[in-house]
């Protein structure tokens, strides 16, 4: 009947939403301006608007009139404080001007790549893909991610209530789910077997599977233990997705630098079982990075165990101010080979305030849109200038390569 048809285009009207140039989100990738040269206008499904939107697509390698493309606001989102979750927020905010896996989540490449049989399921995934077209579209002064904490606390028991956590341990912990979830199938290189040690080892280590945050974040670590009466060495690879590194013992201020020597410079490890003495010796342990991530995230131990309180558990945390570089951070007197993609800029640092019991993250992050950096605390966002960036609160660093870094 009339009434009925009537009746049906209103529901199918208020369940769809209209697409416009105005809600299209896809970032341009570093160094390109995208223009919309077309787009298809119609009406599709509410519960689809942020996975379907037909754009015609061509980029420019130029800097010029980048901000008159998009609309301000454009990953300048905040994060409502859901009860301590600044911690993940921290976090959210630092990954969500990571360029490649915001185009990645905006686009919706990712949804070819949802893997149902492992981990969550895919439901991290696509809970944080949700997030980060939310904090991309321009319309929101700030959001708020309960689904996203709620899924988080289904398959993490610390993470279900309002105590405050670790960014880092939440961090390395979401960057497994991130992998199990969008895992793809790659085929494996033939004559593996011939290949040098470190490729080797890292093929064993993927199991011909892959994902786009394993290209990005993950990186290898060659060790090395030798024993110091005859010699003998054993080499072991690991995987990493972030450098962990100790602070230089009673000092109030240090480098990057001093850092990254303490932590690959080696170690002595006494009753070391030597294969070749048939007996323990002392053995020196050297590690190496065998492998650079496009994008190399590094964590500060500040927390620290006070040993005149060992029994009560008490943390305690190191204030040292940490030097470290805004641009060209060159990691080739760190790494095992001489990559291309030795020299690192700044683009996030995640921060904590206080004490490990009552302390507070913020995240202060540089535009890949407007190339200026901003402050994220909870749901305020707030430009900075760069000498704000170094601070004592520094937490993690996230380096991207200055080589170029291609969704694929």
């Amino acid at each position: 009947s009339l009434a009925s048809s009537r009746k049906e285009r209103l529901k199918h009207k208020r369940n769809c939403v209209r697409i416009s140039p105005k809600l299209w989100y896809l970032p341009p990738e570093c160094g390109t301006v995208a223009k919309i040269v077309g787009y298809e206008r119609r009406c599709i499904p509410l519960d689809a608007a942020s996975m379907v939107l037909k754009v015609k697509v061509r980029l420019k390698y130029s800097q010029n009139h980048i901000v008159c493309l998009f609309r301000r606001s454009r990953g300048l989102t905040g994060l409502k404080n859901l009860g301590n979750t600044c911690y993940m927020n921290s976090i959210i905010q630092c990954l969500n001007n990571t360029a490649i896996l915001v185009t990645y989540f905006c686009n919706g490449q990712y949804l070819e790549h949802v893997n149902r049989s492992h981990s969550t399921r895919g439901a991290i995934a696509e809970e944080l893909a949700a997030v980060v077209r939310a904090l991309w579209s321009g319309q929101y002064r700030f959001i708020a991610t309960r689904d996203l904490r709620n899924e988080v606390g289904k398959h993490q028991r610390a993470f279900r209530g309002c105590e405050q956590q670790d960014s880092h341990e939440f961090l390395t912990i979401l960057m497994d789910w991130l992998h199990l979830d969008l895992q793809f199938t790659i085929n494996m290189p033939p004559h593996k077997d011939s290949l040098p040690p470190s490729e080797k080892a890292w093929h064993e280590y993927t199991k011909s599977k892959e994902s786009l945050i394993l290209r990005l974040f993950y990186g290898q670590i060659k060790s090395t233990v030798k024993c110091t009466v005859c010699g003998k060495q054993s080499v072991t690879y690991e995987s990493f997705s972030n450098l962990s590194l100790e602070l230089p013992a009673n000092a109030n201020r240090c480098t990057l630098s001093d850092c990254l020597k303490l932590y690959l410079n080696g170690e002595t490890i006494p009753g070391w079982n030597c294969p070749n003495c048939k007996e323990k010796r002392d053995a020196v342990k050297k590690l190496d990075i065998s492998r650079l991530p496009p994008v190399l995230v590094i964590h500060f131990k500040r927390f620290y165990v006070d040993p005149k309180e060992y029994m009560c558990n008490a943390y305690r945390k190191k204030q040292t101010y940490i030097d470290f570089p805004l641009e060209d951070l060159d990691m080739r007197q760190f790494s095992l080979h001489c990559p291309s993609n030795h020299s690192y800029n700044l683009y996030a640092v995640s921060n904590h305030y206080g004490s490990m019991e009552g302390g507070h993250y913020t995240a202060y992050c540089k535009s890949s849109v407007y190339g200026k950096w901003y402050k994220y605390d909870d749901h305020v966002v707030t430009e900075i200038s760069s000498s704000e960036v170094k601070s004592s609160a520094a937490y993690i660093l996230f380096y991207t390569s200055c080589g170029s870094t291609r969704l694929s």
